[in-house]
């Protein structure tokens, strides 16, 4: 926030204001209590407020929800809502303020800013950034990213200490406009036209755990070989094919845009109307500053061809948006007619069969390559360490996993195996529609992901950590050193083996040989820790549930899979 002007503006505004009953309508179209909120967690959405009139406009009708409501449902036409209705009813709002710390009278602004909002019987908390790489940030060349960065960031991680896993952005339609419009600039098409999307996964906090697509499932502490809570606890599990696999994990911070099909004038006039302070900041009027302030200023100061204007753009968006649904639909139901036959994720491997995209279920006019891609994409997730695929390399991956795509090209010589995407393809059988075996890319030496936990109090679990994008872990130990999470080594194997109690030692065998065959195995996470010499030895391969008598001794984890 640059230098800011307070407003208390109470003339009469000629565009009219957003009412409450609008309010709730659009919030209802775009939020379900069935998809964001569980019994278990608090029930209070996040306002993500800068100051500027759009989020006090949000905030002016969040706090006007509880006080309007019975006089809103009467006029609602929302029969289709009557369960987010009732919720919301019941609904609190926390107000997130961000102080970016770059200049003198930031902290000052926030708290004019909180102020405001807790008169409006918000309650408010203000977070501080701490910049860790400058004493100048402002001055970054890459500043407007790493701000971005960071203010979600700590805002993410305050919704999760709150209990909050609903947040609400103001984003409007002259911002929907201005983002199509510099899309078409840097030159994307169809579906990057789409825009400003009203609900999203909460974006720059992959690896953050409860506000990236984690936390929302509560998972049990595994000790070393101690079998699961089914079987009694004091004898060794023969049967190793028996243990449950880690559940993939739910959760995280979703954002909610509700004005998209508000106009700024209308937040304007509502903050008029209700008597809501804002504060203007200088630099969004700076044309120099950033291309979307340059772009403000050319619709302000020019008449645009046309096709470029605000409606034209908006309409734009909404045709990129149809499209964009229907091949989501439509690679939706070819995943479901891929025949999936083993899915571990103890191992992180499936067994699939790719749908047949000239299925003549698939509408006529369909962009096949691009709902192929969609398709491969979305397998290929479940198992690669990496945070996005980009579709651009998936070319020569597609034409092996839908030839019928590229019926002129001659594939015979194409190689059994291959890897893309951080993802190793294993062709099982022949055909056009073959059986393909895919697992994690076998780790080069010179990028193996490695995670220290240092030595704390016997009850004390650790923070929640990623391991090589797949796997969620913690852990609770008393070792005087730091136990390592590591990949699992050719040479560690005889030494585990043996550590094991005899009649385990064959399960395991049998196990890793049916999930984990071959330089597979070695791509599992390894507990490593001192054994009897003071040497590092592996304790337990935490994904199998399987360790050694000393690892049960000295350490428990709890584990999910992203």
């Amino acid at each position: 926030m640059g230098t800011a002007n307070r407003i208390v503006n109470t003339l009469t505004s000629p565009s009219r204001p957003i009412s409450v009953a609008e309010f709730v309508t659009a919030l209802s179209k775009i939020w379900r209590p069935s998809e964001s909120y569980s019994g278990s967690q608090s029930a209070t959405f996040g306002l993500a407020i800068s100051g500027g009139v759009d989020s006090m406009a949000l905030a002016a009708l969040c706090s006007q929800m509880h006080s309007s409501f019975s006089n809103t449902t009467n006029s609602l036409n929302l029969e289709n809502h009557v369960s987010t209705l009732d919720f919301l009813r019941q609904v609190n709002f926390r107000a997130f303020v961000v102080d970016h710390g770059v200049r003198s009278g930031s902290a000052a602004e926030a708290q004019a800013v909180a102020k405001v909002l807790e008169k409006r019987g918000l309650k408010t908390s203000i977070l501080k950034i701490e910049w860790p790489t400058s004493d100048k940030p402002a001055e970054m060349p890459n500043f407007e990213s790493l701000a971005r960065k960071y203010r979600y960031q700590i805002i993410g991680k305050a919704c999760r200490d709150h209990g909050i896993n609903s947040l609400f952005l103001a984003h409007h339609e002259d911002d929907q406009a201005e983002t199509v419009i510099m899309r078409l600039i840097n030159g994307h098409k169809r579906l990057g036209l789409v825009g400003i999307k009203p609900d999203s996964e909460i974006p720059e906090c992959y690896g953050i755990h409860g506000v990236h697509e984690s936390g929302g499932i509560p998972l049990k502490p595994w000790r070393g070989r101690k079998a699961p809570s089914q079987h009694k606890q004091d004898q060794p599990l023969q049967n190793l094919a028996l243990i449950p696999q880690p559940i993939p994990e739910t959760g995280g911070i979703r954002l909610y845009r509700p004005f998209l099909d508000f106009g700024k004038d209308r937040l304007i006039a509502t903050c008029q109307t209700e008597g809501m302070e804002w504060f203007e900041d200088h630099t969004n009027l700076d044309p120099t500053l950033t291309p979307r302030n340059a772009i403000r200023h050319l619709y302000k100061s020019h008449t645009m061809p046309a096709a470029l204007t605000k409606p034209a753009l908006l309409k734009l968006s909404d045709r990129c948006r149809e499209l964009a649904s229907t091949q989501l639909q439509t690679a939706e139901w070819c995943l479901s007619q891929c025949s999936i036959k083993r899915f571990d994720t103890r191992s992180g491997v499936l067994n699939v069969q790719f749908n047949d995209m000239n299925d003549s279920a698939i509408p006529p006019l369909t962009d096949k390559k691009l709902v192929a891609a969609n398709v491969l994409k979305r397998i290929i997730m479940l198992v690669t360490p990496q945070e996005h695929v980009q579709t651009s390399v998936l070319r020569s991956t597609l034409k092996r996993a839908f030839p019928e795509l590229w019926p002129s090209e001659e594939l015979d010589s194409e190689p059994r195996t291959f890897t893309v995407a951080g993802v190793q393809f294993k062709r099982l059988t022949d055909g056009a529609k073959c059986e393909w075996f895919i697992s994690r890319q076998p780790h080069i030496s010179t990028a193996m992901p490695l995670i220290s936990f240092p030595p704390g109090k016997k009850s004390a679990w650790s923070d929640w950590t990623l391991y090589d994008g797949r796997y969620w872990i913690r852990m609770q130990h008393h070792c005087k050193v730091p136990l390592v999470l590591r990949p699992y080594r050719q040479q560690d194997h005889n030494m585990f083996k043996n550590s094991l109690p005899i009649k385990m030692r064959n399960p395991l065998h049998e196990l890793l040989k049916d999930i984990a065959p071959v330089e597979l195995r070695y791509t599992l996470p390894a507990i490593s820790g001192p054994g009897d010499d003071g040497k590092a030895v592996v304790l337990a391969l935490p994904t199998l549930n399987v360790g050694s008598r000393k690892g049960e001794n000295l350490v428990k984890w709890e584990l999910g899979v992203l």
